[in-house]
């Protein structure tokens, strides 16, 4: 049951993710990948909250948090495109900007997670076995 949840879940992010993109993408390449590091910022802050949310409450079967994080929010981020992207900035001798990518995904991605979460705990309280 868990496995068909991340397929259908995964399926949908993913899903989203590309309509999105398309939705956002410019007309000619940027300097800067903001379409994919949005997505992926989006994508944290919606982890750190659901995986708060889901400590605090227990979803339905074993299928909540398998559907959630790893399939939906799984699917919807894309780490693998963030790393192409990377290198294709790398190897274009954009290096400063690649680099900056890599550093700012990684850094702004755990901020944004951490607010997700810390939003979630002052809706729902904080989960037991979290200290402050």
């Amino acid at each position: 049951m868990a496995v068909l949840a991340i397929v259908v879940g995964g399926g949908i992010g993913a899903t989203l993710r590309y309509l999105l993109g398309l939705g956002l993408a410019p007309s000619t390449p940027p300097d800067f990948p903001w379409v994919t590091f949005m997505i992926n910022m989006v994508g944290a802050f919606a982890l750190g909250a659901v995986m708060t949310l889901l400590a605090a409450h227990r979803l339905p079967g074993p299928w909540g948090k398998p559907f959630l994080s790893t399939g939906l929010i799984g699917g919807f981020t894309t780490w693998s495109h963030f790393i192409v992207e990377s290198d294709q900035l790398i190897g274009a001798r954009r290096s400063g900007v690649g680099i900056i990518y890599l550093v700012l995904s990684i850094i702004v991605g755990v901020i944004a997670a951490a607010l997700g979460a810390r939003l979630a705990e002052l809706r729902v309280g904080r989960p037991a076995g979290r200290s402050a």
